[in-house]
């Protein structure tokens, strides 16, 4: 069995994989990276009824696994390319031979696998991202908390925030159908309420990620095989938006099983392959 562990800012994420399955998977919040990783991996071997012989490897990724040993409680650490785990891991999760993935945490991530993903290419990204929905939120909603703010964002108006297409051109422009976006917050209202504000941020970062999602699926070839993951591929509201941009360029988009685990799937599938 292989354990793979993506050690994130603020949450470490764990799968099992035993053959070409994933047979568990835990989350816990990021304190100590050592602590981190220790702890999450206890807790999915004791929730599976393993112990610590039945590991083969620990498959770390993450910019803070960096600092950790090369052995942890006897097991042999592998520490893997987070941009590798990205496309191999997001390839495996949606059955994909090539994919586009975009990979959403407080940033995005714009990753090209190819032969199941044993071809990897950072092709693009962007810093709008979760961190962007947070930093905005709190300063303009007074609250971090994403849950509370996809809550209000679901009661917004969206037309008192932003200018739409109709708004300027009195009809539709090229693919774009008039209710499309012309301008984000540039039709803010004076008595915008905060639910209209928490709309206007989670369609624009929506809407960004989404159009660098189409413009590097068309520059690839990969219209049809857009995978999204990651932390904000979890977000309901925030992947309608992404997707509505896709369905106006006709790009196919996908959030596959596990697709917040994709980092660590992509690790542990890493050290599989290549034991």
């Amino acid at each position: 069995m292989i354990i793979g562990i993506d050690l994130g800012g603020s949450s470490t994420k764990a799968v099992a994989l035993q053959g070409d399955k994933v047979v568990g998977n835990e989350v816990i919040p990021t304190t100590d990276p050592l602590a981190s990783s220790i702890g999450v991996m206890g807790t999915i071997i004791t929730k599976l009824g393993k112990s610590l012989s039945d590991i083969e490897v620990l498959a770390l990724c993450g910019a803070r696994s960096t600092v950790l040993p090369s052995r942890i409680l006897g097991s042999e650490v592998r520490k893997v390319d987070e941009i590798h785990a990205i496309g191999l891991g997001g390839a495996f999760l949606s059955h994909k031979e090539d994919a586009l993935v975009v990979s959403m945490g407080t940033g995005t991530a714009v990753v090209v696998a190819r032969k199941g993903g044993t071809i990897v290419e950072h092709l693009c990204g962007t810093g709008v991202g979760g961190g962007s929905v947070i930093g905005l939120s709190r300063r303009l909603l007074n609250t971090s908390d994403i849950q509370l703010i996809e809550s209000m964002a679901k009661k917004g108006d969206l037309t008192r925030v932003n200018l739409r297409v109709q708004d300027v051109a009195g009809g539709p422009v090229g693919n774009l159908v008039p209710e499309a976006t012309a301008s984000n917050f540039g039709g803010l209202k004076d008595d915008a309420t905060g639910p209209d504000l928490a709309a206007g941020i989670f369609n624009m970062v929506g809407e960004v990620i989404g159009m660098l999602a189409v413009v590097s699926a068309k520059a690839t070839g990969l219209q049809d095989h857009v995978v999204l993951v990651g932390r904000l591929a979890k977000i309901d509201l925030l992947v309608r938006h992404i997707m509505r941009v896709g369905q106006l360029f006709n790009v196919k988009m996908v959030v596959p099983d596990l697709a917040e685990y994709c980092v660590a799937v992509g690790a542990a599938k890493f050290c599989s392959a290549t034991r």
